[in-house]
């Protein structure tokens, strides 16, 4: 069994996705700044212009990614929502815009900011899904994890490894999140992948018992064992994973419409003329080192049953192929 970003189907474990008849996506968050002109009109498909207000004339990555942040949090919250109804806008709306598939645009800020600091990890993965709904199970809970802290709640990226649709042990990332003082797991990207337009709250503000039956993360995952000494040390100083003593009260069943199949080339394609302006007045956008690969796992391919199984530039490759500069990799 291969590693969940090199089969695209592992992190929706035991589950199936509608495939047919599926058009072209429309943009999702339309976030750009005064890099590129905003009075022309957006190229469809791909990631379009609308509010630049808020953002300086040169803003930094972390201001860019940021604002995309504020904006999806303005479009589906209320001022006067509770810390639970915030985290339910955010989870729904998460699988209402998802399709799992290879992420695209991780490196979309690049032309969208000035400066040569580079975003961390989650802001990467975060902002990519927000804008674009593609994505694996790691850009959804990067996601989730940017929507509550942009909401004042506390939250977490947390590695760890799940039930493949096959039978073995594939790895997976999902968030933990504190709600009115209270630790809970939520993995909105395995609850997309069993709603089939119906969801029924499975994966949302759940225990660590309840979580234990599908999940391994934190110490039962070491214990499981397959791991290399470093991805210990790595899981024991950044990935333990908060207590969560008990399942909140499981929400009525919501109808969510499953997300079109999104046409990554053509979104990727609709970037084209915002490059092209970026590369008339920066000059040629190249190719740089980033942190896209997955903690614990992305630097040895993942994690199967019997451990590690594939080469890291695989995964490179998968999650960096639709990006505006793709890594020069030679073809295997």
């Amino acid at each position: 069994m291969l590693a969940a970003c090199v089969l695209l189907t592992a992190c929706s474990a035991g589950t199936t996705r509608e495939t047919s008849s599926r058009s072209t996506p429309e943009p999702v968050v339309s976030v750009d700044t005064q890099l590129t002109s905003s009075n022309s009109e957006p190229e469809e498909p791909g990631v379009a212009d609308e509010s630049v207000a808020s953002l300086p004339a040169n803003p930094s990555p972390e201001e860019y990614i940021q604002q995309v942040v504020r904006e999806t949090i303005e479009r589906i919250t209320e001022p006067d929502m509770s810390e639970f109804e915030k985290t339910k806008a955010a989870f729904d709306y998460l699988i209402e815009i998802g399709d799992y598939q290879w992420p695209i645009l991780l490196d979309i800020w690049r032309i969208r900011s000035t400066d040569d600091s580079d975003p961390s990890y989650v802001e990467m993965r975060a902002c990519n899904f927000l804008l674009t709904g593609v994505g694996a199970c790691e850009d959804y809970a990067a996601a989730l994890v940017m929507l509550l802290e942009g909401m004042g709640i506390e939250a977490r990226y947390l590695p760890g490894v799940t039930w493949g649709r096959n039978g073995g042990l594939i790895y997976h990332a999902w968030t933990q999140a504190k709600i009115d003082g209270v630790w809970y797991h939520m993995d909105c990207e395995l609850e997309d992948g069993i709603s089939n337009g119906t969801v029924r709250y499975k994966y949302f503000m759940k225990s660590d018992a309840t979580m234990r039956a599908s999940h391994y993360w934190g110490q039962n995952f070491i214990e499981l064992g397959g791991l290399q000494p470093d991805q210990i040390e790595e899981i024991n100083r950044d990935y333990l994973g908060e207590s969560c003593p008990q399942d909140y009260p499981t929400p009525l069943a919501t109808e969510i419409a499953v997300t079109p199949r999104k046409d990554a080339d053509a979104i990727r394609a609709g970037l084209t003329p915002e490059l092209r302006e970026y590369e008339e007045m920066y000059g040629p956008l190249k190719y740089r080192e980033l942190d896209f690969l997955p903690p614990v796992f992305g630097r040895y391919g993942g994690y199967s049953t019997s451990g590690i199984s594939e080469k890291s530039d695989r995964i490179l490759r998968g999650c960096t192929k639709n990006n505006l500069v793709p890594p020069p990799l030679d073809d295997e």
